[in-house]
């Protein structure tokens, strides 16, 4: 039997992006492209026995996660490349959320755990040949992931 297809799929033109600074989250958004998909893991053993054709699999704790978020470089104090600088060069924990449907009321958020921190962040590339806004990018890794609900 077929199942209806959806008519609620999302797209990422509306989402928010913020970044926690000094313990409250900063919206980003106006100077944020994207943010990278995001694979959450856990770690696997496998042990093989005399018996049986196949592996006993096991699972244990989660591994960390990495996000990363591509932002327009500006200068400008209060835009995500200067927040993400400072946090990285002061090596200060954080935290990055993003809302798919932005800030709607009822949007779902997702997380990283506290506490992860910038561990990469690109300084600005110059190409005389482009007349598009500079993209640089910033990495967040932190211990997972936490995702809210709020219907």
């Amino acid at each position: 039997m077929p199942v209806t297809q959806t008519t609620t799929s999302i797209t990422g033109a509306a989402a928010t992006v913020s970044v926690l600074v000094s313990a409250a989250y900063v919206d980003i958004s106006g100077s944020s492209q994207s943010v990278d998909v995001v694979t959450a893991k856990v770690v696997t053993g496998d042990a093989y026995t005399f018996t049986g054709s196949y592996a006993i699999t096991t699972i244990g704790k989660y591994s960390p996660v990495e996000v990363k978020v591509n932002i327009l470089y500006t200068e400008t104090a209060t835009e995500a490349f200067v927040y993400v600088k400072t946090l990285f060069e002061a090596g200060t924990a954080t935290q990055v959320q993003w809302k798919p449907l932005g800030s709607a009321s009822g949007a779902d958020a997702i997380e990283t755990k506290a506490t992860g921190y910038i561990t990469s962040l690109d300084y600005p590339p110059i190409d005389a040949s482009s007349a598009g806004p500079i993209m640089v990018s910033f990495t967040v890794r932190a211990p997972g992931i936490t995702y809210t609900t709020n219907t």
